[in-house]
């Protein structure tokens, strides 16, 4: 079966589960949106289709996932040639939402119960995304070390994550109360379920209306903030690249146009020049010009 097939590919090409389920989505919309096999369709259809997601103004985001889970399906069947009318869509740079520090401490002062405290401590103390939290196994928090071992983060790439020592004291906490087996933070469904990413969006909008923050946010808020806090303190970008798991150091560049005290921080180089007189000057005419 082609679904099959699709899915198989993907998975020897170490595509993430998220990525499959989004691929595998997506032509099943294109399928019912043409009533019949993406195998049927030529390159003007696929040009309509994208034509319709603008005049519904899909995002970005939509439009890329649309053209790469075709692109990957037209290419494992050989059949390159339908993409040739669709140019590549791009994301438009966009600057994020930042929490400040107080609003950090706002927020979290509003969790009403431990696993709340402890979920978005930990998210924000580390940067990790919620699907890597998501994914977290007990196994996985390193006390000894300080240290969070992310196993398969996005792209499928394994690193470690800070484990700051507030944070550990509130997890043994954690611990201790809910004696997780596997998923450090699971579902009511049971021990050996993890709990949703909808569920921990969920939790976060009731505490971010609690805590009084008028600044729209979601999750990954917490994420942009520890980077962009961390970038405040003057730690580099490399560092940051290399706790946020970003492939690329262009990633992580986005934190420049967020951080402003960082750019106001920097010293000019003209005050450390230290023989230079620029006091004013003694007589009008060595201004340069006459005044009236």
């Amino acid at each position: 079966m082609l679904k099959d097939k699709m899915i198989n590919d993907m998975i020897v090409h170490g595509y993430s589960n998220q990525t499959i389920r989004c691929y595998t989505a997506c032509m099943k919309v294109v399928t019912r949106y043409f009533q019949k096999s993406p195998l049927d369709l030529e390159p003007i259809d696929i040009y309509d289709f994208f034509l319709y997601l603008r005049l519904e103004n899909k995002s970005d985001s939509t439009l890329i996932n649309f053209y790469s889970a075709l692109l990957f399906f037209y290419n494992i069947i050989e059949r390159k040639d339908m993409m040739q009318l669709i140019p590549v869509p791009k994301r438009k740079r966009t600057v994020v939402a930042v929490f400040s520090q107080s609003e950090i401490v706002n927020f979290l002062s509003s969790c009403r119960t431990v696993w709340e405290k402890n979920i978005f401590t930990l998210l924000y103390s580390s940067g990790i995304r919620i699907s890597e939290v998501v994914n977290l196994q007990l196994s996985h928090i390193d006390f000894e070390r300080k240290a969070i071992f992310i196993a398969s983060g996005k792209g499928g790439h394994s690193r470690y994550a800070l484990l700051a020592d507030k944070t550990a004291v509130l997890l043994k906490e954690y611990i201790e109360i809910y004696n997780p087996k596997s998923y450090l933070f699971f579902s009511h469904k049971g021990k050996d379920v993890a709990v949703s990413p909808r569920a921990i969006q969920a939790a976060f909008q009731k505490i971010r209306k609690l805590a009084g923050i008028q600044k729209y946010g979601t999750v990954h808020t917490l994420r942009h903030s520890f980077a962009t806090h961390l970038l405040e303190d003057g730690y580099g970008l490399v560092y940051i690249q290399k706790l946020l798991g970003h492939a690329d150091i262009k990633t992580t560049l986005v934190y420049l146009h967020v951080s402003p005290n960082s750019l106001l921080q920097i010293t000019s180089p003209l005050e450390k020049i230290v023989n230079i007189k620029l006091g004013m000057f003694e007589n009008r005419n060595q201004y340069g010009f006459q005044f009236r």
